[in-house]
């Protein structure tokens, strides 16, 4: 009983690396077609570029958190709660300290 569980656990662990290679490489080559795009076309300038880029990653990050078993209504919320208690602050405190370097340079 516990090889067919083993196996079961391994065949469950090869399928989901199968798909996370597949997934990686669709992005890789989404994010490759983009920017040729990108530099093929006048209208779309670099930011256009960054945020249909930044669109894809995100994206793909959260097919992935779907592959491997993990709840993204569950983690993305508490991962932005995590970012602005305690990452947000100090990137705050970093540019009010910049800006008032400014001031008084002036």
């Amino acid at each position: 009983m516990e090889e067919i569980r083993s196996y079961n656990n391994l065949q469950y662990l090869t399928s989901s690396l199968i798909k996370l290679i597949i997934l990686v490489a669709v992005i890789a080559l989404i994010v490759l077609a983009i920017r040729k795009l990108s530099k093929r076309s006048k209208r779309m300038d670099g930011t256009t570029t960054s945020i249909i880029i930044a669109l894809v990653i995100v994206a793909g990050i959260w097919f992935a958190l779907g592959i491997l078993g993990v709840n993204g209504f569950y983690l993305v919320p508490r991962l932005i709660e995590w970012a602005t208690m305690f990452i947000l602050p100090w990137v705050a405190l970093y540019w009010l300290v910049r800006l008032i370097k400014a001031l008084e340079k002036k």
